[in-house]
């Protein structure tokens, strides 16, 4: 071996710990950089020179190179911010995203996203999330979202703007109408009739006048907004009545009548004096005040005789038809507290409200009749409803976002619906030590790294989506500090190497002299 073999190994020793340096810089200089992965520097020895005979024991290295970089690809601390856009991954995976306009993919774990004014979710450096985007729904069903092997195609996520901001969430005619109210058993009686008992609160109903239904005809009113297919609001009002005057009422049993209406400039249907009226019926409740059951009529003219009893809902609640002035009519069930499967029970020559006659055995009722947990009830207290609810709603405009753990994007919209807009998938690689650090808290994908594998947050190896919050660096400090240390040690001690082989050279030299 040379004299200036040492010159050469301590050389070699110096230039590793100077790459050493390097990468425990650039992580010190990352500390606060959102998503970044520190590196650390692995070592490997050179060719070893062989000495004398061929035993192994007379082998001599030749120094220090460096073998690799390696990913430190654990989790970096989570930090709660106020940005509903600023999203996270609780465990392995990365956000897909691209440059505008370029069909290219990149990888990252920095979740500081924002729109732009052109409604694009970007990154810092502008590059585009990219999502699948949802069926136009106002239900939140992450089922129906493909899935991304079954080849849909991924996006960029953009908020498509509509007159009024963003994205709009279409109108729902009311399909269903909930009611739970409780009718004050000591109320008095205000619409009577000795010849039909139970329909005297429709008889009062004279849609020519100015008031169809005056204060004095009823002993309670409520009221409830419904919405045609376009998104129109209209006030239905239910107006109910006890019935005193019936024969068998009073034998263990209370009984009121109910009208359902809307006012009779809504109504496009072609009644004359019971235009408005939407259904009618009865009531029949125990003594204890329980729902036990009741009767609903529908009707197509002014005469009784044309008021039949209503159609069902596949669930079995009575169908409220509605001909509704400039919309199309709609079709809605009623819940106020039963359902049957089976049918109304007629009582023999009853097919009509004209056929009812002064005694309960004449009404109509459900054929065993399903008390729900939210039904009308007869207590002695004051009537109020006690809870309503219908499924319409109006056309709504995009008010805010966010991203919930599944990794949907979810418009909150002015009528109070959430839709489902975007689902965010997540990026995996057999061998995440091999991709590519593009700068700017991007990867891309090479040969090392193996193709990229596309999935839903919490899913199978897939981390969750923690909305408004950022994941720091996973740098250590401490760490880092004391590698340097080391790394500042291992370089003066191969400058002394150096320095002290220069010295064996010149005292060589100077033995010619």
């Amino acid at each position: 071996m040379g004299i200036s073999s040492s010159l050469y190994i301590g050389s070699t020793g110096i230039i590793a710990q100077q790459q050493s340096m390097a990468v425990i810089s650039d992580n010190i200089a990352n500390v606060n950089t959102v998503g970044f992965k520190s590196s650390r520097t692995l070592f490997n020895t050179l060719m070893s020179q062989q000495m004398g005979s061929a035993s192994v024991s007379n082998q001599v290295g030749q120094g220090v190179g460096v073998s690799s970089i390696h990913y430190d690809m654990s989790l970096g601390s989570l930090e709660p911010t106020y940005e509903a856009t600023d999203i996270s991954i609780s465990g392995k995976g990365f956000f897909v995203v691209s440059p505008n306009g370029k069909n290219e993919q990149f990888y990252t774990r920095a979740g500081n996203f924002r729109f732009d004014e052109e409604g694009y979710l970007r990154d810092p450096q502008g590059n585009i999330l990219q999502g699948y985007r949802l069926p136009a729904t106002s239900i939140l069903d992450t089922a129906q979202v493909v899935p991304p092997a079954a080849g849909a195609a991924i996006t960029d996520i953009r908020l498509d703007m509509q007159p009024g901001g963003g994205p709009v969430s279409e109108p729902e005619a009311t399909t269903e109408m909930r009611m739970m109210v409780n009718l004050d058993s000591a109320s008095q009686e205000r619409s009577t009739s000795l010849t039909t008992p139970f329909t005297a609160l429709f008889d009062r109903w004279d849609a020519t006048q100015a008031e169809p239904l005056d204060a004095g005809a009823y002993a309670y009113e409520s009221a409830m907004k419904i919405y045609d297919s376009g998104g129109g609001a209209h006030v239905v009002r239910a107006f109910f009545d006890p019935v005193t005057g019936g024969a068998d009422i009073g034998s263990g049993v209370r009984m009121w009548e109910f009208l359902v209406t809307v006012p009779p400039e809504a109504d496009a249907s072609g009644l004359t004096t019971k235009k408005g009226v939407l259904m009618a019926g009865t009531l029949t409740f125990a003594a204890s005040g329980e729902l036990l059951n009741m009767s609903a009529f529908k009707g197509t003219g002014d005469d009784k005789a044309s008021w039949t009893p209503a159609g069902l809902s596949e669930s079995g609640y009575p169908i409220l038809n509605a001909n509704l002035t400039g919309a199309a009519p709609i079709s809605s069930a009623l819940d106020m507290g039963l359902r049957t499967t089976t049918g109304w029970n007629l009582p023999p020559g009853v097919t009509s409200m004209a056929d009812l006659g002064t005694s309960r055995a004449d009404v109509p009722s459900m054929q065993n009749a399903e008390t729900q947990l939210l039904a009308f009830t007869n207590f002695s207290s004051g009537s109020s409803t006690l809870y309503q609810s219908q499924n319409g709603y109006e056309r709504g405009f995009l008010q805010s976002v966010a991203v919930n753990t599944d990794g949907v994007l979810v418009g909150y919209f002015s009528n109070g619906q959430n839709q489902g807009l975007y689902k965010i998938p997540m990026a995996d690689f057999i061998n995440p030590q091999g991709l590519f650090r593009e700068g700017g808290n991007l990867y891309s994908s090479t040969k090392d790294s193996g193709p990229v594998t596309l999935g839903w947050a919490g899913e199978g190896r897939f981390g969750s989506i923690i909305t408004s919050s950022l994941e720091n660096s996973n740098v250590d400090l401490a760490t880092e500090f004391v590698n340097m240390i080391i790394t500042q040690k291992g370089f003066e001690a191969n400058g002394k190497v150096i320095t002290t082989g220069d010295q064996v050279v010149q005292t060589a030299i100077q033995m010619k002299r």
